[in-house]
């Protein structure tokens, strides 16, 4: 189906008078109330001292007192006598006998060279399975490519209408 056509109808209201527009207003900043400062009503009594000013000095500090020592040796000192280094001495080893003796005569493991173990022989039984009747082999056959299907070219029933303009042949730039 087609489109109707688009019908556009009268406006019937009109404004009354003359129309007032918003007038252009520049930008400026906002007014502000002037700042007031009271007065302080906070006064020191007496005379103010300010800190004297003076350079750093180190902090007083007492006298050191050495008092003199009541506690005296009585007799010589006797000093360590300075000793070279040397071996400590090691006791000496003692070998305790054995009182734990075999009874009887004691065998020793004969010495033998080694030979492998014995094996029993390998026994190979006859086989009960035979296949009746004659026995098909595949055949032999070498190998060739497989069929294909003819490939079939439908006519084109698509014509181009007028002249047709080719591409015009142009070297690369």
């Amino acid at each position: 189906g087609e489109r109707a056509n688009i019908v556009r109808r009268d406006d019937n209201l009109q404004p009354e008078g003359d129309f007032a527009k918003r007038p252009d207003a520049k930008w400026a900043p906002g007014e502000r109330a002037n700042v007031i400062k009271r007065d302080d009503n906070l006064h020191p009594e007496g005379e103010f001292t300010k800190r004297p000013d003076g350079t750093w000095a180190p902090g007083e500090r007492a006298n050191i007192v050495r008092r003199d020592d009541n506690l005296q040796p009585e007799g010589d000192f006797a000093k360590r006598p300075d000793a070279k280094w040397a071996p400590g001495e090691r006791a000496n080893v003692i070998k305790r006998d054995d009182n734990l003796h075999p009874e009887g005569e004691f065998t020793k493991r004969p010495d033998g060279t080694w030979a492998p173990g014995e094996r029993a022989n390998v026994v190979r039984r006859d086989d009960n399975l035979q296949p009746e009747g004659e026995f098909a082999k595949r055949p032999d056959a070498t190998w060739a490519p497989g069929e294909r299907a003819n490939v079939i070219k439908r006519d084109d029933n698509l014509h181009p209408e007028g002249e047709f303009q080719k591409r015009p042949d142009g070297t690369w730039a």
